[in-house]
């Protein structure tokens, strides 16, 4: 992978930690669970300003045990509203991988 942290760590690295995180913390007995997804965001053109959000377009087979991938896009307006029926105790941390855009 060529892509590098600041202090020269490969991302691989950071991908792997998180796992290993999220793997301690199924181990835990705390009542909050802790949950990380990865994935690709494709995102509105840069000269769009007004509200946006995010969709899952599609989840994507696993690369490993335990690690959910999926395909995200940028969609223009306000979030829908939720259908949630209750308090959620879970945390989701959700990793983006965003393509650089091309310098003009």
């Amino acid at each position: 992978m060529g892509c590098q942290l600041p202090g020269g760590d490969p991302v691989r690295s950071v991908v792997s930690r998180l796992a290993r995180l999220e793997r301690l913390n199924r181990l835990s007995t705390a009542p909050q669970r802790f949950r990380i997804q990865y994935g690709y965001l494709k995102t509105l053109p840069d000269d769009y300003t007004g509200p946006r959000h995010v969709v899952t377009v599609k989840q994507l087979p696993p690369v490993e045990r335990g690690e959910y991938w999926f395909e995200w896009e940028e969609r223009p307006g306000p979030e829908p509203a939720s259908n949630a029926t209750g308090p959620n105790d879970e945390i989701l941390v959700q990793v983006c991988y965003v393509e650089g855009k091309a310098k003009a």
